[in-house]
Formats: C-alpha cells, structure tokens, sequence
C-alpha cells in the first residue's frame, strides 16, 4: 500500500541550526531517548523501552554477537537473523547473555591452593 504525502519531503541542508536559541532550562540531563520497543496505548508505560533509539538490522552481515553487545551496552537492541540453524541462533544468543558489564564471564575450573606454603593443595 503506498502513501502519497501531501506536504514536501525535507533534506538535512535545509535546516538550519541557531545558537543560543534554546534557553537556560534546556540541559542534557533532562533530555530522554527513551523509545518504546513494543506497542502500546496512549498513557500507558510501554513494556519493553530502548535507552537510545538505536537496532541493528537483521543481517548476517550486521547482526552478530558482537554487535549486539555493543549496542546492549549503549542501550539499544540487536535481532538475530534467522537464516541460521536454531542451534546456531541459541549459541549467540548465549554469548551475548554471559557478556556481563564489559566483563565476560566464562567458566572456569578453580585449582584449591594452600596459601600458608604456595603450593597447590593435594
């Protein structure tokens, strides 16, 4: 279904920022971009909210764990593409939940030590 707009379409080079123009109560730290991720009602919180507006595009090329934990970490959200098999959807989608505040979490085996001589304990 196409859409005819009535009004013209604008480009960037026709805007023209002024400075100053914005007064002393306009701060950064009021300013919110939060996005809704899901539908909602009008004067309801929505479910699911983005910090940034910020997705990836579902590719193989784009969409990978690493890209969605850079942008989980800015606050914005990856889709996993899905022309992979299931068992290759759950392995990233893995990765990216025991990435942990910059800090990967792996399993680990712990070896006891004694710390009264240094020596590994038997």
């Amino acid at each position: 279904m196409s859409y005819f707009f009535s009004e013209p379409s604008r480009t960037f080079s026709e805007y023209l920022l002024v400075p100053g123009y914005s007064g002393v109560d306009c701060k950064t730290e009021s300013v919110s971009l939060k996005t809704p991720l899901v539908r909602y009602k009008q004067g309801e919180i929505p479910r699911m909210q983005m910090n940034i507006p910020l997705t990836s595009a579902i590719m193989q090329a784009v969409s990978d764990d690493k890209m969605a934990v850079a942008l989980a970490k800015e606050g914005g959200v990856s889709f996993i593409y899905c022309s992979q098999s299931i068992e290759d959807q759950a392995k990233m989608i893995a990765k990216v939940k025991s990435y942990k505040a910059g800090l990967r979490r792996q399993r680990f085996k712990r070896q006891a030590r004694c710390y009264a001589c240094s020596n590994p304990a038997a």
